[in-house]
C-alpha cells in the first residue's frame, strides 16, 4: 500500500513538472522579442562619438559611473527624461536641477544608513533576537527619523556643476514585424559636485536636525564624523 502511494505521488509530482515545463515553454514562445537600434543622438551631426559616461551609464547605472577614476573626488548625478517629443525632451534638460536627485540620493542612503545603525544597536544591547532589538528594527524610532530625513532634504546644497549632457533616439521594434515600431528621445544631464563640499554639507544637516534630548543623538552625531571622514559610501547605488 505504502508503494502504491509513493508511485501515486511520484506521477503527480512528474505530471505537475511536465506542466511547468510546458508552461514556461508557452511563456518564452509567446514573449515578444524587441530590438533597439539607435537612430540618432547628440553627435550624429558633428560626428561626435556617444561619451563614456553615457555608455557607462545606459549599460551599468550611476553606481558604475561613480566608480569611475575621473570621478574620485566627486559625487555624481545624472538626470534621465524620455519622450516622444525631442522639444519637450531638450528643454526638461535644459531646466533639469541637481538639487532634487541629490534630495533623492540621500533620502536613499541616510534611511538606509540610521536602519542598519538603530538595528545593529538594539542587537548590541539586546540581542539578535531579543523583543528590544525586533521592535527598535521594525520602526520604533521611524516617525523621528523621516523627520530628520525630511529636513535634510529639503537643504539647498550648493557646489554642484553642469558637466555634460547627452540626448539620444531609438528604435524599439519586432524583427519580425520591423514595420511596427516606437521611437523615443531619451535626454541625459550630467551634474557632480566635490566630495569634500558635500559631505561637510550633509554632515552640518544631519547635527542641526537632531535635538541633543533624542535617543537618535549619538547614532546621528556618528553618521555625521563618519560621513565627514569617509564620504557616502553607498551614493548611486
Amino acid at each position: 500500500m505504502k508503494s502504491t502511494k509513493l508511485t501515486s505521488w511520484a506521477l503527480v509530482t512528474v505530471s505537475m513538472t511536465s506542466v511547468i515545463v510546458i508552461m514556461a515553454l508557452i511563456g518564452c514562445a509567446t514573449k515578444p522579442k524587441v530590438t533597439v537600434v539607435e537612430l540618432e543622438n547628440k553627435g550624429t551631426s558633428m560626428n561626435v562619438a556617444t561619451p563614456d559616461w553615457i555608455k557607462n551609464y545606459t549599460a551599468n547605472g550611476i553606481s558604475s559611473v561613480q566608480a569611475a577614476p575621473q570621478f574620485k573626488d566627486k559625487y555624481c548625478v545624472i538626470g534621465e527624461e524620455s519622450g516622444v517629443n525631442r522639444q519637450f525632451v531638450l528643454a526638461w534638460a535644459d531646466n533639469f536641477s541637481a538639487q532634487q536627485r541629490i534630495g533623492a540620493m540621500l533620502r536613499t542612503n541616510i534611511e538606509s544608513e540610521y536602519q542598519a545603525r538603530v538595528t545593529g544597536a538594539a542587537q548590541s544591547s539586546g540581542g539578535a533576537n531579543s523583543s528590544t532589538a525586533a521592535g527598535t528594527g521594525s520602526g520604533e524610532y521611524k516617525q523621528e527619523i523621516d523627520n530628520i530625513i525630511n529636513a535634510i532634504v529639503n537643504v539647498s546644497y550648493s557646489g554642484a556643476q553642469r558637466e555634460a549632457d547627452w540626448w539620444s533616439l531609438r528604435r524599439r521594434y519586432d524583427p519580425d514585424q520591423k514595420d511596427v515600431f516606437s521611437d523615443e528621445y531619451t535626454a541625459y544631464v550630467l551634474y557632480t559636485i566635490p566630495k569634500g563640499a558635500l559631505n561637510d554639507q550633509i554632515a552640518k544637516a544631519l547635527t542641526t536636525s537632531v535635538s541633543k534630548d533624542s535617543e537618535l543623538y549619538d547614532i546621528t552625531i556618528e553618521m555625521a564624523r563618519q560621513i565627514l571622514q569617509n564620504g557616502m559610501a553607498n551614493w548611486g547605488e
